[in-house]
């Protein structure tokens, strides 16, 4: 039995090195290049199907989101899973920050059996979510609280750190992201950026930035306003300001309408 097991751990493993295999050729920079790109891709994806409403809703409030365009698990009673997970945390002017790159893996034990591929997103709610994950490494549902986000119509929203929303290709039993491990991948971050930089240098202190960012930012950013910026409204511009009506009579400006601070992005109320 033992044999057995030594040996289906080693074919697990084995699988996921493999899969992982055409990637391991580029450098560090053209990894985290690529993973940025498909990671707009994954953001793109979900900002689109109609099930995910609920998290078009929840990305506008949410401080930062991780994408892990592409999870692989595998086992038979035991299990692993693994991939490589990018975040970016909302700014003060409403934009989004530059990336900054993780890896993200998981053991288990149990009744399980199969192969699956997941594209995954992660909605940081709290501060103390991000903050933890600017650290060397965080685990989900131990050092955050981790919760499913709700999908399709009538679902209800979590309390949690950290809300999980997945797409996945396979058949897997009894496998969750709870205790998954998200751990900073320097040399990622150093070969994206050309320099040493630590998360928080990338995230609040702004101290680099790439042009293959925007196509992860922009996505990002399409998905949070999925449900309320006017048609057109690029991200950071403002609508733009009337000129105050004038009385023909006394020549005097008219009292204006009441201004309401959001506007600009959802409209007046009604």
């Amino acid at each position: 039995m033992t044999n057995r097991l030594f040996l289906t751990i080693a074919a697990t493993l084995a699988a996921l090195a493999l899969a992982a295999a055409p990637a391991e050729a580029r450098s560090k920079g053209e990894k985290a290049e690529r993973l940025v790109a498909d990671a707009a891709e994954t953001v793109s994806y979900f900002a689109q199907d109609s099930a995910y409403e609920p998290l078009w809703d929840l990305a506008d409030s949410a401080k930062a989101m991780v994408v892990v365009p592409r999870s692989l698990r595998g086992g038979f009673m035991f299990g692993a899973s693994g991939g490589n997970a990018v975040m970016v945390a909302r700014k003060e002017d409403g934009g989004w920050s530059e990336p900054t790159f993780f890896t993200i893996g998981s053991i288990s034990f149990g009744f399980q059996a199969g192969g699956e591929a997941s594209e995954i997103v992660l909605l940081v709610m709290t501060q103390r979510g991000v903050e933890q994950l600017l650290s060397t490494s965080v685990k989900l549902g131990g050092d955050l609280s981790l919760a499913a986000g709700p999908v399709g119509g009538g679902a209800k929203a979590q309390t949690a750190d950290i809300l999980a929303f997945s797409r996945s290709r396979g058949l897997y039993g009894g496998v969750s992201l709870e205790g998954a491990v998200l751990k900073t991948r320097h040399s990622w971050n150093s070969g994206y950026y050309g320099e040493e930089v630590t998360p928080v240098d990338v995230i609040y202190r702004e101290k680099v930035a790439q042009p293959q960012s925007a196509i992860l930012q922009n996505a990002v950013w399409a998905l949070a306003n999925r449900d309320g910026a006017p048609a057109g409204l690029a991200p950071g511009s403002v609508a733009p300001v009337q000129p105050a009506a004038i009385d023909p009579v006394t020549g005097e400006p008219l009292p204006e309408e009441p201004v309401y601070e959001d506007d600009a992005i959802y409209g007046e109320p009604r």
